[in-house]
């Protein structure tokens, strides 16, 4: 006579093992999405600060001495002198159209003994981030906003200034 064994052997996952191991892998999917979102933003707001000093540091030094910076569009004693960052794109125009890392664009204008560097279409956490780390600029305008003028901007005026739209338009000047 045989004996019959009292525990069979699993042939394969229960409906609730299957169940567990899906939740999990939407627990690290999740989370793994999170953590590129937050690197995206914070590589973004590097990427456009790096790019505003750049512009800031070029024109200054092109008209170092000039006495002033006249009141036109900056933008083609840039490209023609090859001080545009590699990270903006430059379309042929008069003047030239550059293009942020945010796809929007970015126009230098002279202001006799100033200039502005006016770029559009930057996120609401970039816009907070990058003011939140500006220095060195005679005025922020933030869209439609009052100039700022007294830096360091705090994260929570930043936050402020830049919550009124998904994107936003700002404005540096620099003297």
């Amino acid at each position: 006579m045989k004996s019959v064994s009292k525990f069979k052997s699993q042939a394969g996952l229960t409906l609730i093992e299957l169940i567990a191991s899906l939740a999990i892998l939407a627990l690290v999917i999740g989370g793994s999405l999170s953590l590129y979102s937050s690197a995206t933003s914070s590589q973004g707001s590097t990427q456009m600060t790096s790019e505003l000093s750049a512009i800031r540091a070029a024109t200054k030094s092109l008209f170092y001495g000039q006495g002033g910076y006249g009141t036109a569009n900056l933008n083609q004693v840039l490209v023609s002198a090859n001080k545009v960052p590699s990270t903006i794109v430059v379309t042929a125009g008069t003047p030239p159209t550059l293009t942020n890392s945010q796809n929007g664009t970015v126009s230098v204008v002279g202001a006799t003994a100033n200039f502005s560097i006016t770029t559009t279409s930057v996120p609401t956490d970039i816009c907070t981030s990058v003011l939140s780390t500006t220095a060195g600029w005679v005025s922020v305008k933030v869209g439609s906003q009052a100039a700022i003028t007294s830096f360091p901007v705090g994260p929570a005026t930043a936050s402020t200034q830049c919550a009124a739209a998904a994107t936003q338009t700002l404005v540096f000047t620099s003297a």
